[in-house]
């Protein structure tokens, strides 16, 4: 008889491609981790790992396994959301993935209220970049997922999960006062493709769209400032060494010293979305959570 205990091990070496990442995730060591799946193989009676280089992959007999834990993980979500609309529950725990801007411009208010209808409902708020946020809700790490893509560079969904739509987020090109183009009411971005640009130091959709118009427009374009924080961009801005593009939600206040011109043509465009998992997303913490997640959003 196997013990349905263990397949959430079998489940994480899955999910993370090997013991070590598996054990992290759970909190575990790599060595228990390994026990457990043992005694699972041997309670099976059917060889769950293969050894390939350094790591590991499943057998056709583990992915049958595997296939089990996600179906009673399932199912365990459905009767949780079922149970919590019978009783209007927005009570126990609600946990959230989201990135930093996206934290201020949108969670922490939207938090705010629902902490003030339902004092009785935990929330537990997770840090974490759009792709690690979609991995951990499909996962079960978190109940949603704050994330966004490009109108230009959409992110699929997996299989099980899915998103609702909470707002649109043009980006604005943003100048020291002293600039050329500081008294436009609008500009096009190659006006500013000789300038020295700042950008964040991730591979994210906006930086790759960034680089590739410049390159696109310079054969040598100045890239000279990558640093992360918005706030950190708006500063080397305000300071005269740079131009940046900056999304409008979640973006720090601006001091004098900085314009902000709006683009004209066909403006990069973030678009946010909560993602939940598809047995979880009638929960109505998770309803309520994306109303008011939406209600942040058209706010000015």
């Amino acid at each position: 008889m196997v013990d349905l205990s263990r397949l959430v091990f079998l489940q994480a070496v899955h999910r993370h491609g090997s013991v070590a990442a598996a054990a992290r995730d759970l909190g575990y060591t790599p060595s228990a981790v390994s026990q457990q799946v043992a005694k699972l193989q041997r309670e099976a009676g059917v060889r769950l790992l293969e050894p390939v280089g350094r790591g590991v992959v499943l057998t056709d007999a583990a992915l049958v396994l595997v296939a089990t834990a996600d179906a009673i993980e399932a199912a365990q979500d459905d009767a949780r959301a079922r149970l919590e609309e019978l009783t209007g529950g927005l009570t126990g725990t609600l946990s959230v993935a989201c990135f930093p801007s996206a934290i201020r411009g949108l969670a922490a208010p939207a938090l705010g209220v629902l902490a003030g209808e339902a004092p009785e409902l935990r929330v537990r708020l997770t840090e974490l970049a759009p792709d690690p946020g979609l991995e951990a809700v499909g996962a079960g790490r978190v109940d949603v997922a704050v994330v966004h893509d490009w109108v230009h560079d959409r992110t699929p969904l997996a299989a099980g999960l899915e998103s609702a739509h909470l707002a649109d987020d043009p980006v604005d090109l943003v100048v020291p006062t002293g600039h050329r183009l500081a008294d436009r009411r609008r500009a096009a971005l190659a006006d500013a493709v000789d300038d020295v640009w700042v950008t964040d130091v991730s591979d994210s959709i906006c930086t790759r769209w960034i680089l590739d118009m410049l390159r696109s427009a310079s054969p040598s374009p100045r890239v000279d400032f990558r640093v992360e924080e918005y706030a950190s961009q708006v500063a080397l801005v305000a300071a005269g060494l740079c131009v940046a593009v900056l999304p409008r939600i979640g973006r720090p206040p601006l001091p004098d010293s900085v314009r902000v011109v709006p683009l004209e043509g066909p403006v990069p465009t973030r678009r946010f979305w909560a993602v939940s998992r598809t047995a979880t997303s009638r929960r109505p913490a998770v309803t309520r959570l994306v109303e008011a997640l939406r209600d942040c959003a058209r706010r000015p």
